[in-house]
């Protein structure tokens, strides 16, 4: 069970595996709370006896407590000194790696997102916005900041090749990269040879930053009379440290004219200054993540470890404080997941409207929800113009589309 659940019902009667499952979530919280106060032989003893408790293999509280002690047992080690240079060296490596994990055009990567239920869902109704808001449209260009493995577009096309009237002439998909060109370049390949398939005429083409917010509109190709439509896929969260490298990206969009700009991102509250306040937040939300992984996952336990193992190391990388941008010079690359609301006043600064989700883009991601047996405790809602992916009540993935005033 989530973590949240286990710490909120202890005043209920419990089984014996969740009364172990309360006594070792706050074993971990007070040892949280003692770093906090920099009692550091404190929280070792407290995490000591996590260890005992805790397990790579057991149920998803044992499990999110042996990755989250082990984070935190670094980050005493860097506050007193045991950690060396080379420990920082090799931790700066794994840190690129998981960044690159993250952000790459990895079919592994996708698999395993395959598995759950959350990408999913916002994906179609993400997709379902862009279908809506290029109706009529023949000449069609979206442009995409995380393309991954491209196949949101495959959905893209589909729908457009139903079109009974107002036939697509051409489909361009430009993708903004900051790394792995030639992985990127091999899903474009893909994506022509499907929209071939779908007798579309497709074009596909890959603009290489240094960094994202480095992107300038001098190199975009847009033609007039095309219809553009920008999406922003787990991107935006990674530009708002400092915030101007999100204004930055904005306003190159804003340039081009985009008649909807859909962002997904995980929904939630890790963005305190607090340390302590951070982790807990983080917790929280990965006990989420690691209940989904067991539930849906059950029977593919390297797909769940993939899963656990890369929160786990995205944990300790931030509890070394190395955790870098993905070119590893040294910028900090700050993990700032935010709610909903937050995100409505950060785009709203740009001059941004945010356009209401459709209830076709409602009823997409229920289907979606319910295609799947173990998806059952996926819920969606509206929080206001927009939807939220939820798992058993707490919600996981935002889905907003917005337009430029």
């Amino acid at each position: 069970m989530p973590f949240d659940v286990v710490t909120a019902t202890v005043d209920a009667p419990l089984s014996e595996e969740q009364s172990e499952s309360v006594e070792l979530a706050e074993l971990l919280l007070e040892a949280v709370e003692k770093v906090g106060d920099r009692r550091f032989d404190d929280a070792r003893a407290l995490l000591r006896q996590c260890d005992g408790r805790a397990s790579p293999t057991g149920n998803p509280i044992q499990r999110l407590v042996f990755y989250y002690s082990g984070s935190l047992r670094h980050r005493v080690d860097r506050e007193t000194g045991r950690i060396g240079a080379g420990d920082m060296w090799k931790a700066k490596e794994q840190s690129s790696n998981l960044f690159r994990v993250a952000m790459n055009p990895s079919v592994r990567l996708v698999e395993f997102q395959r598995r759950l239920p959350f990408f999913q869902v916002a994906q179609f109704a993400g997709i379902q916005t862009i279908v809506e808001h290029v109706e009529g449209a023949r000449r069609i260009h979206v442009l995409d900041l995380a393309i991954r493995t491209g196949h949101q577009w495959t959905i893209l096309m589909q729908a457009l090749a139903t079109r009974r009237r107002d036939r697509v002439e051409h489909l361009k998909i430009t993708a903004v990269a900051t790394m792995e060109k030639e992985l990127i370049e091999q899903t474009g390949r893909r994506l022509v040879t499907f929209a071939q398939s779908m007798n579309l005429v497709c074009s596909f083409y890959v603009i290489m930053v240094r960094d994202l917010a480095e992107l300038r509109q001098d190199q975009l190709q847009f033609d007039s009379g095309e219809t553009v439509a920008v999406l922003a896929d787990d991107v935006a969260r990674t530009l708002t440290s400092p915030a101007e490298r999100l204004d930055s990206v904005i306003k190159v969009i804003r340039r081009v004219q985009p008649c909807i700009m859909v962002v997904t991102e995980m929904e939630g509250s890790r963005n305190s200054p607090v340390f302590v306040n951070w982790f807990v937040e983080s917790l929280f939300f990965a006990s989420v993540l690691f209940d989904s992984m067991g539930e849906c996952m059950g029977s593919e336990e390297a797909w769940r470890k993939f899963g656990e193992e890369t929160l786990g190391g995205v944990s300790k990388m931030v509890m070394m404080g190395t955790i870098s941008d993905k070119l590893g010079q040294g910028r900090a690359w700050m993990i700032r997941s935010m709610k909903v609301d937050i995100w409505r006043a950060f785009f709203r600064r740009f001059g941004m409207v945010e356009a209401q989700l459709s209830h076709s883009s409602m009823y997409q991601a229920e289907l979606m929800a319910q295609s799947v047996p173990c998806w059952s405790p996926c819920s969606v809602w509206m929080d206001g113009k927009s939807l939220i992916v939820g798992w058993k009540g707490t919600p996981v993935k935002s889905v907003t589309a917005w337009k430029f005033s």
